[in-house]
């Protein structure tokens, strides 16, 4: 059974800030399932029956109720992107939870020694509303304006192999003798829908183009594919659904499928919402799955938010109910302004936070929180899901065989299931073609789903 968590922070005479609030939530609410509340002075914190979590100041000796104390380094009192400089806390367990280092250290001298504690709670903040990717310039970003994971300090640090922030809650929770509630572990499959299908459902016009530069270019093998696909003899290589729905229906699992809705562009090449195969598709899906949105690169890029509202609403128009899920295209985010323009827009979920090159947990988390508003200071009406591994990461950037990517997911979906978090796949339909650059990986996502349930 969970305890009563009451909080103190000594630091701040006008109480806890929306920072600490939010540090709260995260840790309490949504990783150990404990409830809690503020005390608003000493006193009462002193005199309250509950658990008692002091946040700043120096740690309170005279008490013999049970107090678990967290030094603070500053950053919960900054405001926007601003970040104290650090120093790195000691790698042990008195010191830090988790026993290996973490920025935002405190020096404290005890009666043996001097010691950097850590204030894991600015750690939190720093990692859960991706703080760090403020500090990058477009210099250090890819070709489509993303952060690379192998720059962040989680990825040189080791912490995307696991969700580190859960860990360490869960660290410092058993450290402190705090009786939370442990999480069931799962796995979500998410699919994105960049092109429904490789030949079907096409304009005439486009058919025709298609075919012709299939023949400029001597793409014999697609030109023949495209015509059996045409005439019925052959399955279109994407309409893959039926065979994913299969395999999530054997492994007891629900997906979420997201569909690119967007305007033909540069980066935006999907068929056209209008086609009627798509719509058809589409709908026979969100009968048994869920689905979202997958906004186009020129809705990211655009500085309006009209382009976004239109495709929000031309899915909500096939699926007659409001889209409140969404994942954009290539991953492209902005952490602040893209999830600010989401939330205006009335999505509650986006699934985007996850880094294109590498694995694992952006932001230590795998479980679903809520993003944070630096420019305001809140919490945001806007729930971010964390991807854990991703097929072209593995294929296209890491380009590891199947057997190594089923390995890794697998290693990150042990480590998910150790804290009880959830495990999110991110796949496109096109992955389990087994055609062309996907050979092996249909086999691959039938073995991973087997092992990682």
């Amino acid at each position: 059974m969970a305890e009563s968590i009451i909080i103190w922070v000594a630091d701040d005479a006008d109480g806890p800030s929306a920072r600490h609030r939010y540090v709260a939530q995260l840790v309490f609410e949504v990783i150990l399932g404990c409830p809690h509340h503020w005390a608003s002075n000493r006193s009462d914190w002193l005199a309250s029956p509950h658990r008692k979590v002091q946040y700043g100041g120096t740690r309170d000796e005279g008490s013999a109720n049970r107090i678990a104390w967290i030094p603070s380094a500053g950053l919960l009192s900054e405001t926007g992107t601003a970040v104290p400089p650090w120093i790195w806390s000691d790698a042990t367990p008195e010191a830090t939870p988790g026993a290996t280092r973490l920025p935002f250290g405190v020096r404290s001298l005890s009666d043996a020694e001097e010691m950097v504690l850590s204030d894991w709670w600015s750690w939190v903040f720093w990692m859960t509303t991706c703080l760090d990717d403020h500090r990058f310039s477009s210099a250090d970003r890819d070709e489509f304006g993303r952060l690379e994971g192998r720059k962040s300090w989680a990825h040189r640090e080791g912490w995307l192999e696991r969700p580190e922030v859960e860990f360490r809650a869960i660290a410092w929770a058993k450290a402190n003798g705090i009786a939370f509630t442990p999480a069931v572990y799962q796995v979500i499959p998410t699919v994105d829908v960049d092109s429904a299908f490789a030949y079907k459902h096409r304009t005439p016009l486009m058919t025709v183009a298609a075919a012709a530069q299939d023949g400029l270019k001597g793409r014999w093998s697609r030109f023949r594919d495209r015509i059996q696909v045409l005439r019925g003899i052959q399955e279109d290589a994407y309409d893959t659904y039926e065979w994913l729905e299969q395999q999530h229906r054997e492994a007891g699992l629900k997906a979420t499928y997201f569909f690119l809705l967007a305007n033909r562009g540069r980066y935006d090449r999907g068929l056209s919402w209008k086609s009627q195969g798509l719509q058809m598709r589409i709908r026979s899906l969100h009968a048994f799955a869920n689905v979202g949105i997958h906004p186009g690169f020129g809705a990211h890029e655009s500085t309006s938010p009209l382009a976004m509202q239109n495709e929000i609403k031309r899915l909500e128009k096939i699926i007659g109910e409001p889209v409140v899920r969404a994942r954009q295209h290539y991953l492209l985010q902005r952490p602040g302004s893209s999830w600010k323009r989401l939330e205006a827009l009335g999505i509650q979920q986006d699934h985007s936070l996850g880094y294109a090159d590498v694995p694992g947990f952006r932001g230590g988390m795998s479980r679903a929180y809520p993003a944070y508003d630096l420019e305001v200071e809140r919490t945001m009406n806007l729930e971010l899901h964390p991807v854990g591994a991703m097929d072209a990461t593995y294929m296209r950037y890491l380009q590891v065989s199947p057997d190594k990517a089923i390995d890794h997911v697998v290693a990150l979906s042990d480590a998910v299931r150790e804290v009880g978090g959830t495990m999110r796949l991110l796949w496109h339909n096109e992955s389990v073609s087994d055609t062309g650059e996907w050979k092996g990986w249909r086999l691959m996502y039938k073995e991973m789903l087997k092992r990682i349930r």
